[in-house]
This record gives C-alpha cells, sequence and structure tokens, in this order.
C-alpha cells in the first residue's frame, strides 16, 4: 500500500473588535447528528464533468486505479462550440470503457445540453441530482494567468456541498515534459492533508479514516509564527507535538500506519513545498481553518491559497458549518481575554473590584463582550464590543443578554452611541435626560459640558426586574 501524508497548518491571525453590536441574530445551536452528516465513504458516488478531452482521459484512468470507488458517473455538457451529440456520447462511451476496463463500480454516462446555462451552477445541480459524495474537477493552468485553479473550478470549490477532487495538469501539451511521480502514483496512495485541529479538521479525519487505500500519514503541523523568545518556541513546539501525537494514535486505532513532521513558516507555501518533497499523489485538506470556520466563511484563505498554487491534486472536504455559540461571565482570572477585545475600543482596561464582563464565545474563542461597572452610587454598562471579523452575527446581543440576566436586579444606566438607541431600548433600555445619570457616570462625558448631541451619545436607563 502506498503512503499517505497528512500536513497540519496553523494560522496565527489578528481578530480586530467591531464597534457595531447591532447585530442579526443567529443560530447557535449545533445539529445533533453531526456524525451522521459525514457520508461512510468520500468515494461513495463520484462525479466527473468531462470535457472529452485528453486530459480527462488521464483523470479517468487516474481515478479508476483508486480503490473503493463504489458508483461513477460521467457527465458531459454540450455547448455552442461542442462536437455533435452523437459524437459526444461516443467520446463519452468510450470513456466509460476505459474506466470499467480497470475498475469494476458501475458507470453510468449522461449529455445535457447547456445552452446558455452556468456551466458550475449545472454541475452543482447534477451533483446534487446524482447524490455525489465527489466532484472531480480538470484544472488547466492558464498560458497567460499564473493561478493553476479556473474561475469555474473557484465557484464550485466555494459554493458545493460536498467534497471537490481538483486534477491537475501541470504538463498539458503546450507545457510538454515527462508525467511527474505524482501522475504515475494511485491517487490515494501518497497525501498531505493540512489540519490546525479544529473541529472540521477533526471532522476531515474522520472522513479520511473511511477512505479506502489508506496507507501511511504523517501529520505535519506548519508553525507560522511564535510571539517570545526560544523558551516561547519550545513550549510552542512541545504543545505541537503533543497534539500531534494524539492525532496519529487516533488514526493508528483506524489501522493507518502514521508519524509526525512538524514545519515552520506560512501554511501554503510549506502545504505545497511538501506537496513537492514527499513526491505526494495528492493533498486533502478542510475547506476551512479554525477562524475560517468561526467566522462561517464559504472557503478558508489557506485552502484557497493552495488550491490556486499546488501543482498536485487537490481534494477540499466539505463539512457543515454549525459552531458551538455560548455565553458566560468572565472570571478575574479571565479579564485579559475582555481586554485583547477592546485594543481598538480606546484600549479599555478592567477593574475586578468593580467589573462584570459577560463574554459570547465561538467554540474556544472569544469575539464579544459587554461589562456592567460598579459604581459608588450606581451600575454602569460599557465596553460592548465585538470583535470586527465576528460583527453581524447578533454576538453582541447575546453579550447584553447575558448581562442584563445577571445584573438586571439592578438599575443599569449607560452612555449609548446615538444610532444603537434602538439596539438597547429592544433589551428594555430608555433615553433620560444626562442629569438623571448617577455622578460617577457622568464622569466620563464630563468633558462634553452636557453637549450629548454633539457628542453622538444618548443617556438611558434601564429600570431593575424583567422588561
Amino acid at each position: 500500500m502506498g503512503n499517505l501524508i497528512i500536513i497540519a497548518s496553523i494560522l496565527f491571525q489578528k481578530s480586530h473588535p467591531d464597534t457595531d453590536p447591532s447585530d442579526s441574530a443567529v443560530d447557535t445551536k449545533p445539529p445533533q447528528n453531526m456524525a451522521e452528516k459525514i457520508p461512510s465513504s468520500i468515494l461513495e458516488t463520484v462525479l466527473f464533468p468531462s470535457d472529452l478531452s485528453p486530459l480527462s482521459d488521464t483523470i479517468i484512468r487516474t481515478l479508476a486505479r483508486s480503490p473503493g470507488i463504489r458508483r461513477f458517473s460521467l457527465v458531459h455538457f454540450i455547448t455552442s462550440r461542442s462536437r455533435d451529440g452523437a459524437q459526444s456520447q461516443s467520446s463519452l462511451n468510450s470513456q466509460k470503457e476505459t474506466f470499467s476496463s480497470i475498475n469494476n463500480a458501475p458507470v453510468t454516462v449522461k449529455t445535457e445540453n447547456l445552452a446558455d446555462k452556468n456551466i458550475p451552477a449545472t454541475i452543482l445541480t447534477a451533483s446534487s441530482e446524482e447524490n455525489a459524495s465527489l466532484i472531480v474537477i480538470g484544472a488547466r493552468k492558464g498560458i497567460l494567468s499564473r493561478s493553476l485553479l479556473s474561475r469555474s473550478a473557484t465557484v464550485i470549490l466555494t459554493d458545493s456541498k460536498t467534497h471537490v477532487l481538483i486534477m491537475r495538469a501541470p504538463n498539458t501539451p503546450w507545457f510538454g515534459g515527462k508525467a511527474t511521480h505524482a501522475e504515475q502514483q494511485d491517487i490515494f496512495s501518497k497525501i498531505i492533508f493540512p489540519t490546525d485541529f479544529s473541529r472540521p479538521a477533526n471532522e476531515t479525519l474522520q472522513i479520511l479514516t473511511k477512505t479506502p487505500g489508506i496507507g501511511e500519514v504523517i501529520l505535519l503541523h506548519v508553525i507560522r509564527k511564535v510571539e517570545g523568545d526560544s523558551a516561547a518556541m519550545e513550549r510552542t513546539v512541545h504543545e505541537i507535538e503533543t497534539r500531534l501525537d494524539r492525532t496519529r494514535t487516533a488514526l493508528e486505532l483506524s489501522g493507518i500506519n502514521v508519524r509526525t513532521v512538524i514545519r515552520f513558516g506560512k501554511p501554503c507555501q510549506q502545504i505545497c513545498a511538501a506537496a513537492t518533497d514527499e513526491q505526494a499523489s495528492m493533498i486533502m485538506m478542510s475547506r476551512y481553518g479554525k477562524m475560517d470556520y468561526l467566522r462561517q466563511i464559504p472557503l478558508g484563505n489557506t485552502t484557497s491559497e493552495v488550491a490556486f498554487h499546488t501543482k498536485v491534486p487537490i481534494l477540499v472536504a466539505y463539512t457543515e458549518i454549525h459552531p458551538t455559540i455560548s455565553i458566560r461571565e468572565l472570571g478575574v482570572d479571565e479579564f485579559y481575554l475582555a481586554e485583547k477585545i477592546w485594543l481598538d475600543y480606546h484600549a479599555t482596561k478592567s477593574d475586578p473590584a468593580t467589573d462584570r464582563i459577560f463574554c459570547v464565545f465561538v467554540e474556544d474563542t472569544p469575539v464579544s463582550v459587554a461589562r456592567c461597572k460598579r459604581h459608588p452610587d450606581g451600575f454602569e454598562v460599557d465596553g460592548v464590543f465585538t470583535w470586527e471579523e465576528f460583527r453581524g452575527k447578533g454576538y453582541a446581543r447575546k453579550a447584553m443578554e447575558g448581562l442584563v440576566a445577571a445584573c438586571g436586579s439592578e438599575v443599569l444606566y449607560m452612555y449609548a452611541v446615538a444610532h444603537l438607541v434602538n439596539f438597547y431600548s429592544s433589551l428594555g433600555f430608555t433615553p433620560i435626560k444626562e442629569k438623571e445619570l448617577p455622578a460617577n457616570v457622568r464622569k466620563r462625558y464630563a468633558w462634553a459640558m452636557g453637549d450629548m448631541k454633539g457628542t453622538e451619545v444618548c443617556p438611558m436607563k434601564r429600570n431593575s426586574g424583567p422588561q
């Protein structure tokens, strides 16, 4: 059996807060049957939109050598530039025979008149109709483009609700040269798989263990950046080694041979370099990294970069985005989390003697906070702040709801930004005159000398108890 290489990459991304807490509502419930959403095999039903070119012939022969394909679906879309329908059907039948001469899986063939339809959308529709577990796309390097990913492939990669395998053709006739080592291999013989130990990465590993034909697994983690001295680097490497060992143990329980490697640098560069150094047959990676998943981005930055630059086939695994959202009051020893979010909010600092801080977590990442500060003469709400990457998802409202639930037995005061008056009104606050605020709360805006309109803030009050 060939080798399987898994490369794990970690991204240290800086997140920025968001000053607008008027986010819309968000569904915080993860699916109850997440494990059931993972297909029994990524090769259950393989859909290949063939253009009947020599490249597609090569792809079919390569796929046919892959064990575990249970059904293979060939589809060809006839355009105004295509050969006539009869000739297309004949060529498609020939490709079917090519596959069947190597693999015993049943093959279906279909031609469809594309007319003025959108090609990526039509492929995605066909995938849905076929209940495909994997879409295979042939990708050529453009003569005038540095990208190895076409626009159609990008759209399919971004919008598909299933896994996508992009087959490379770096040695098409206009490039010349001999076939690469990867092109001579079984495509599942030596795979590079980036992961950052996040939920989508772990779910992709579950998919991996259910894929036939897996040999050796090399777990490689790419450390992008470490703040601090050599001791900090040593601690980071030790932590990564520990996590890699845990992952290796889990994979070995599935009968896969595993070894681990750590690299340093930019994830995309290191993943592509590893594919070359290891003479890999394919890269397999999750569609999103941790921050992409938490921000609910349809295609992660690193995945997109690797798909654009790698010269070997890349299998992008699709998993549902259902992050777990939670809200809780921070302990004093966790106040630093709020201060990180407040960095761009006047570098606000916390005070353990007077503050109660409520934080919204997406998975284990703090994204939004709200503070109730106790003054000698009253309670003030401030510091309602959300990281910019997470704005527009209702997290600030959840932070405020947590604060009100815990502190609402007291009368609460605040200076609200004028355009957020309606937001705070929906939480039971009402506009008041500044003189109705406790004296210690008024101190914050003493410099305004009562010109609330000029400062674009509005004093507000929430009476104690339920509203």
